[in-house]
C-alpha cells in the first residue's frame, strides 16, 4: 500500500486493515509517499494473486 502523509493516516490504515481482514492477516507492505496520482486520493493498493494454487 502506498499511502500519502504515512505518518498522519496510520492508525486509521492500521485499523481498516484488520477491521479487513481479521484474524487473517497477510503479508503486506505499507509505504508513506508525498502524493498520488489523484487528487483526493490517501491510499493506492497492488496486489499479486497466484490463481495456481490448491487448497
Amino acid at each position: 500500500m502506498l499511502v500519502r502523509n504515512l505518518r498522519e493516516n496510520f492508525d486509521t490504515t492500521a485499523r481498516l486493515h484488520a477491521e479487513h481482514f481479521g484474524e487473517h492477516r497477510p503479508t503486506s507492505t505499507v509505504m508513506g509517499v508525498s502524493d498520488l496520482a489523484l487528487p483526493d486520493q490517501l491510499v493506492q493498493i497492488g496486489a499479486l494473486v497466484r490463481l495456481d494454487v490448491k487448497p
